[in-house]
């Protein structure tokens, strides 16, 4: 066996095989699409039972660097990862993190009026096309039931695709899901939607003229408005507040109790 690996103690044993089989991975030791070594013969590798070694499997796995594929031909095998791994994982991590609006809005301020400047210079007819087109989908959704079906990620996706900046599509598409999965717990409503869609009207509107400077206020402004309206949606069985999700009357600062 050409790999490297040493033994483990007997403490955080799946952590520390994962750990290695990860930092291979990452060193180019193991590409996409290797298979590693049957079962018992890596579990003796690592002077470990076999139960230890799957357990490290399954952390690989939630990593999203690992394929465990069952029949003749199956076996554990090194993939690619997945970014929507990464983003549920994000959006997990956040949702237990519980941070407050503020902090979202934050992030939002650093990054989305230079993406929009970006997309001013850049953006195509086409792609101007495929925003309005998106607004004029959220304005079919007068009682708002289906606005949690991602245009408004949709939306936003569509600015970062255009900077063409994988990273920074990244944290922007997690942020959104993220607000998403809030807007669906506090019940956002009509008037909310109408919003937004408005908003999105005034970005492209600059968009549309190439002016980086006003679609960037006018991003600036969307923002801060998404801020205020859903600090004030109060219909859900949680309100989201600047210190995170809280439940309706709760006394209990950062308390969901969920």
């Amino acid at each position: 066996m050409g790999f490297k690996f040493e033994t483990v103690k007997a403490s955080r044993i799946s952590e520390n095989i994962a750990e290695q089989i990860r930092a291979a991975i990452l060193n180019g030791e193991l590409k996409i699409g290797d298979q590693l070594p049957p079962e018992k013969e890596f579990a003796n590798h690592f002077g470990v039972s076999k139960s230890s070694l799957r357990e490290a499997y399954r952390v690989l796995e939630a990593y999203g660097l690992l394929e465990i594929r069952q029949g003749m031909s199956g076996g554990a095998f090194i993939k690619k990862v997945d970014l929507g791994t990464v983003k549920d994982s994000l959006v997990n991590y956040f949702f237990f993190e519980n941070p407050g609006l503020s902090e979202y809005t934050e992030i939002r301020t650093f990054l989305e009026p230079q993406v929009v400047r970006i997309c001013a210079e850049k953006a195509t007819d086409k792609d101007i096309e495929y925003l309005e087109n998106n607004i004029s989908a959220m304005e079919q959704e007068p009682d708002a039931k289906n606005f949690i079906s991602d245009l408004d990620i949709a939306f936003h996706k569509k600015l970062v695709d255009i900077t063409g900046n994988k990273i920074i599509s990244l944290v922007v598409e997690t942020i959104q899901t993220a607000l998403i999965n809030i807007k669906r717990i506090v019940h956002t409503d009509e008037h909310f939607l109408k919003m937004v869609c408005e908003g999105h009207k005034k970005i492209v509107v600059q968009l549309k003229a190439h002016d980086p400077e006003k679609a960037s206020k006018a991003m600036l402004e969307h923002i801060n408005e998404v801020e205020k309206g859903m600090l004030g949606s109060k219909n859900g069985a949680m309100i989201i507040t600047e210190k995170g999700l809280l439940k309706k009357n709760s006394k209990t600062d950062m308390s969901r109790n969920i």
